[in-house]
């Protein structure tokens, strides 16, 4: 029997849509890969067109100017929900950047698949628009279907139950059958970081001691370097680790800063063991996204350091209100204060150390068992 092609297109905007796409699709190849044929792309890379390439850069900038102006993407997330699915989907996909859509377009046809998997909205769009439409399924990332999110899907999930419940609200576009409650997905080799946290450290070669991960997520913006000049200035007896993600700038300004003796200071560039570090932390601080599932994952206490827009802050509202292992600090004096406590062991970090999330809400196998029940019902796979 001919397997079908199921298509798992790649999207950079931020990097929580490529972790979780990769989650998904490694599960579901290892799974379920005798009855469909995988297909990976990278979308808006591997088509050759100058017009996809500019339309990927674009939506890297706008997450950019989401962190550097957060008055900019509150305005933007408002604008989405004013003007509704359907419109800010149509001006965003098909006039934005000229000749993204055709080309885009042009290259969903090309592939011909059966079935398209996205954790972001735009290769969903294609995938509607395309004229032999595949069955589409998307994966929402965040705490929110936002508008773009909302656009027709024929199977949508989503790991965070409060967002399950606001979007069950939109009747219209989703109801018990079309729309389900999933794991986070979160990256294979997240289980695969074993030992405590001393034999980690170990690993890496840092200093034993209590450990700050601090990081501004995929684009290093945000408070990370005036947080790193006052621990620094500060000389706490403890471990600092930094990663600057695609912010060469900042990496190479950190690079020159130097502890006064009693912190060891540790600054990363964009680097692949992410997981290893954050499993060796005691607290993590950072902007909010998807990031703070994997300080969840391992159980390491949370500072939200800021959120650049209302996706990002209903992100941090899941995790300070219904996890309760978070809290929200946006100032970097107020940062400070809070980590001398949890050196001290103050029973406010003590307090979000109790709540953490059980690994069985984790991981791209109960998703891919999702997807596939989907498919079976409407291609008979077995």
């Amino acid at each position: 029997m001919k397997k079908i092609k199921v298509l798992f297109p790649f999207v950079e905007a931020g990097f929580g849509h490529i972790m979780t796409e990769r989650s998904i699709c490694d599960a579901f190849e290892k799974k379920y890969g005798d009855y469909c044929e995988v297909v990976r792309s990278n979308f808006y890379k591997d088509s050759g067109s100058e017009a996809m390439k500019k339309f990927e850069d674009r939506l890297c900038d706008e997450v950019r100017s989401y962190n550097k102006n957060h008055f900019y993407g509150y305005a933007s997330i408002l604008a989405m929900n004013i003007f509704g699915s359907k419109i800010t989907s149509w001006f965003i996909m098909e006039k934005l950047v000229k000749d993204a859509y055709k080309d885009s377009l042009k290259y969903m046809e090309d592939l011909a698949p059966d079935a398209v998997v996205s954790t972001h909205w735009a290769t969903n769009y294609y995938a509607v628009k395309s004229s032999k439409k595949p069955y589409t399924v998307m994966y929402v990332p965040d705490a929110h279907a936002n508008a773009l999110f909302r656009y027709p899907c024929d199977f949508s999930m989503i790991s965070m139950k409060e967002g399950y419940d606001r979007a069950m609200k939109f009747k219209r576009r989703y109801n018990e059958d079309n729309f389900k409650l999933a794991p986070f997905a979160i990256r294979q080799q997240a289980f695969e970081v074993t030992g405590t946290k001393q034999e980690i450290r170990q690993r890496l070669g840092h200093d034993d001691k209590f450990t700050l991960y601090i990081t501004e997520g995929g684009y290093g913006i945000g408070m990370a370097e005036q947080l790193c000049q006052m621990l620094i200035e500060e000389d706490l007896p403890i471990s600092v680790i930094v990663v600057c993600g695609k912010n060469p700038e900042l990496h190479e300004r950190l690079l020159k800063l130097k502890s006064k003796g009693n912190l060891s200071f540790y600054p990363y560039g964009f680097c692949d063991n992410v997981l290893e570090l954050i499993a060796s932390s005691d607290l993590y601080l950072g902007k909010s996204g998807n990031g703070l599932a994997e300080a969840a994952f391992y159980g390491v206490p949370i500072v939200v350091t800021h959120s650049a827009n209302d996706i990002e802050k209903l992100i941090a509202e899941h995790y300070v209100t219904h996890i309760k292992d978070a809290v929200r600090i946006f100032n970097a004096d107020k940062c400070l204060e809070f980590i001398k406590g949890a050196v001290a062991g103050s029973e406010e970090y003590l307090e979000l150390k109790k709540h953490i999330k059980p690994r069985e809400d984790f991981g791209g196998e109960g998703i891919a068992d999702l997807i596939f029940e989907k498919l079976n019902e409407k291609f008979h796979l077995k």
